[in-house]
């Protein structure tokens, strides 16, 4: 019994066995099919060695040892042309890990590569496909890496099913027709360190789920709707993007200041020129060690012209149109420029005084200022600018200063007491604005206007106080018999009140019920 059990066992190994190599063989006969037909929509030279019938022979191929599966298919730079079998061809390469055609002449649509779960690498960069389906990314679980550069698609959108992608590495899509907005999904590709995007027609706003990712290089530069697109009105979402060696922004519209690098301490090339950003460039940015390679040239940054260290290749054109600093070299700007941009930075650094304050001295045709001879600030008229913020307290350094005209805008907060020590101020309008609080008390040669904000003179809160990992500060956490005090007593409400409603019921029930068993007794008694 024990051999024949025995030689029960070694013929069932030996039919499985068997049936595994068939289907094994048959895998590779499709292989063999898919690459033959590979190389029929190609039409390679003779020199490139694809005349055997066996694809695993043939050069820039690769193929398993067990099992003769084509594992590697790399024919860049060969100067072929023609087309790619459709997707029920390629398909059939399902243990296929590195995909190169880069730099031919391939032309057509891309087959859909859905299920080609083994693949690692795809490389199909300058090239001249016309168009990538919508499923190009599904069921690629295992891609590394994904090259499509300079290919003259039909305008196509970052497909959501990237974030399956789980993998990625990098992302190289520059120059392919990309429209739309970025999508927000970064967070869910955590090994992503490399991001190109450049010379598309993206739109929109940098995603947040750009904070914390990993990403080392990000290129967005040369969006092709320049002025029209709204992408940037922001880029405060950098700061938070500390594994950042390379960021190239250039050509993108920006707009705004900048915000902090003092977290990016591994950031070596930034490239922001030809945008329109705003505002004095941050020291925090002029003190990164990290920094090698600095690009300025063509904004509308303020201040004085910044000095970074001897080690940093900086590209700053300080020509009369390039950016607006107050001088044309190193130096302090003038003290009353200081001021001023003080009292914008509330503001936001708005493009509109950006664009027009250039130079070291106020007093020359300044939008919203006016001066005496002397060169003293006297008026400053913000009138109708469309701004939003809060008014400065620096406004109180400007002495000489004798009427300022905040009116029409959407300025928040109270008005400073720094207003009420000025010496000179007769007139002080901020009407039709969103101010509140208390007035501060100016002498009463001052003629103030308010009108037109509902909540001057009263007390408002803040929206709550900023949120710190210690809690919030001066302040006690409720109880929770403080926090359902609210809902308990409404419920108490709704009980008193269907008790009383209860009652009355009963009461009129009562009361019609003793009505008509006293007109019963008088009917009897009649009878009687």
């Amino acid at each position: 019994i024990f051999f024949t059990m025995k030689n029960h066992k070694s013929h069932i190994a030996t039919y499985l066995s068997c049936f595994l190599s068939i289907i094994l063989y048959a895998h590779s006969q499709d292989d063999a099919s898919a690459m033959l037909s590979l190389r029929d929509s190609l039409n390679p030279p003779e020199s490139l060695g694809w005349s055997d019938p066996d694809p695993c022979k043939w050069k820039h191929v690769a193929c398993s040892e067990e099992v003769k599966r084509i594992i590697r298919i790399q024919i860049g730079h060969l100067g072929l042309q023609g087309t790619l079998p459709n997707a029920t061809v390629i398909q059939t390469l399902t243990q296929l890990e590195r995909l190169e055609l880069q730099f031919n002449n391939i032309l057509g649509h891309l087959p859909s590569l859905n299920g080609l779960s083994s693949l690692q690498v795809l490389i199909l960069s300058n090239n001249q496909f016309s168009s990538i389906p919508n499923d190009f990314f599904i069921g690629l679980s295992e891609l590394q890496s994904v090259e499509i550069d300079n290919n003259p698609f039909k305008p196509w959108k970052i497909p959501d099913n990237f974030v399956n992608c789980s993998s990625l590495q990098k992302i190289s899509t520059n120059s392919t027709n990309i429209v739309g907005t970025l999508p927000d999904f970064f967070s869910s590709l955590p090994t992503l360190t490399h991001l190109h995007l450049a010379f598309n027609n993206l739109e929109g706003v940098l995603p947040l789920s750009f904070s914390g990712s990993q990403i080392e290089t990000l290129w967005l530069n040369g969006q092709k709707g320049g002025e029209s697109n709204n992408l940037g009105s922001n880029v405060d979402v950098l700061q938070n993007m500390t594994s950042l060696t390379q960021v190239w922004l250039h050509s993108y519209a920006f707009t705004r200041p900048l915000p902090e690098f003092s977290g990016l301490e591994s950031l070596q090339d930034l490239n922001l020129r030809d945008n329109a950003f705003t505002s004095p460039v941050p020291g925090s940015l002029l003190g990164l060690k990290s920094l090698n390679v600095m690009n300025l040239t063509n904004n509308l940054f303020q201040g004085a012209v910044p000095e970074f260290g001897s080690g940093v290749e900086v590209d700053l054109d300080l020509g009369d149109d390039s950016n607006s600093f107050c001088l044309s070299r190193g130096g302090k700007c003038d003290p009353r420029v200081e001021i001023l941009l003080s009292v914008v930075r509330v503001l936001g650094y708005p493009r509109r005084f950006a664009e027009n304050w250039k130079g070291n001295s106020p007093c020359a045709d300044w939008i919203g200022v006016t001066c005496s001879g002397g060169g003293d600030i006297t008026v400053v008229n913000f009138k109708k600018m469309g701004l939003e913020g809060t008014i400065a307290p620096e406004f109180g350094l400007l002495k000489s200063l004798q009427r300022l005209v905040l009116a029409d805008n959407n300025l928040t907060g109270s008005i400073p007491e720094e207003l009420a020590s000025l010496p000179g101020l007769v007139e002080l309008n901020v009407a039709n604005n969103r101010l509140y609080g208390k007035i501060p008390s100016f002498k009463s040669n001052v003629v103030l206007t308010t009108n037109g904000n509902k909540d001057i003179g009263k007390d408002k809160p803040n929206p709550g106080p900023r949120s710190s990992p210690l809690g919030p500060l001066n302040s006690r956490a409720p109880n929770r018999s403080e926090e359902n005090g609210g809902k308990r007593s409404s419920h108490v409400g709704v009980i008193v009140l269907a008790v009383i409603g209860g009652v009355v019921l009963v009461l009129v029930i009562s009361f019609l019920v003793c009505c008509l068993f006293r007109m019963k007794q008088k009917r009897l008694s009649k009878v009687q």
